[in-house]
Order: structure tokens, then sequence, then C-alpha cells
């Protein structure tokens, strides 16, 4: 019996808002990963990057595409990100909602929290059970061509 499963350890997490994305990644639209959600208000998230060498982006809540289980997408590239919305302040309490400092937020109603559909699968893979005589298969990637053995694999290979 061959049962497929999914690796755990890339589940969607759930959020409610945009005060629970503090401390999640955000990747530009494209797939630069530009740092973690270190605070957010009503028009603007704020993105660090770095721990010595701290960058701190104001975005546009509007340049948000959506949150996809895993990631915060912008709608806009790390190049722009980079040359429009980098700042060298630290993010005010009073008027951000940062983590540890939620009593000095005063708050405002929230616009609209997008979720998006994932960007990444998990790969599923096929579990054998112990003492299953399964014989693997051996997939060139290059090709998609199948061997029975590593041998006819390797043959293969070598020849590309």
């Amino acid at each position: 019996m061959v049962n497929e499963v999914t690796n755990p350890t890339t589940s969607l997490r759930e959020v409610s808002g945009w005060t629970d994305i503090i401390d999640e990644s955000v990747h530009a639209s494209d797939d630069q990963d530009i740092g973690d959600v270190e605070a957010v208000n009503r028009d603007f998230i704020v993105v660090k990057r770095g721990f010595v060498n701290v960058h701190r982006y104001y975005i546009p809540i509007i340049k948000v595409q959506g949150w996809d289980g895993n990631v915060l997408w912008l709608s806009i590239s790390e190049e722009t990100v980079k040359a429009n919305y980098e700042r060298d302040t630290t993010p005010d309490p009073s008027t951000y909602y940062v983590k540890g400092e939620e009593d000095k937020f005063t708050g405002t109603q929230w616009k609209e929290f997008r979720r998006i559909e994932p960007r990444y699968t998990a790969p599923t893979y096929t579990v054998v059970p112990r003492g299953a005589q399964e014989s693997p298969i051996y997939r060139c990637v290059l090709c998609d061509t199948t061997f029975s053995t590593d041998e006819e694999f390797s043959r293969h290979a070598a020849a590309h």
C-alpha cells in the first residue's frame, strides 16, 4: 500500500488581519525576500531587513497584493521597493502597530486584508510502508525519461 503525504512543515498559517502579519516574511513581485513586517498602520506596512545593517521600507498598503498563507506578497519589484520606500526611521508606536508596543498604538479602522492563492505548492511524497517491495523509479529532470535502475539512469545522465 502506497500513501501520498504532503510535507507538514509547509502548512499554511492562518492570519485574521493586518496585526497578525507582524514578523511575517514579505516578498516582492519578482519573488525577492525583502524582509519581515515590523509594523503596520492603516496606510503602510514597515518591512525590516537585516539585523546589523538594518534597512526599513515604508510601503503603502495599496502595494500589498495579499497573504498566501506563508508570505505577504507585494505587487511591486524589489528594485521599486529599494528605490522609493527605504527610510532611516524606526516606526513610532503611537502611529504604528508594533509588536510589544500595542498599548501605545491609538488604532484606527483597517483596510481590507486580502488573501491570495499560494504561489508555492508543497510537494507530495510517496511513502512506502516498511517491508513493502516496491522498486524505485529514477526520473531524469532534463527530459522526463524514467529508468528502473540507477545504472541505466547514470548512463543516461552522463550522455546529457
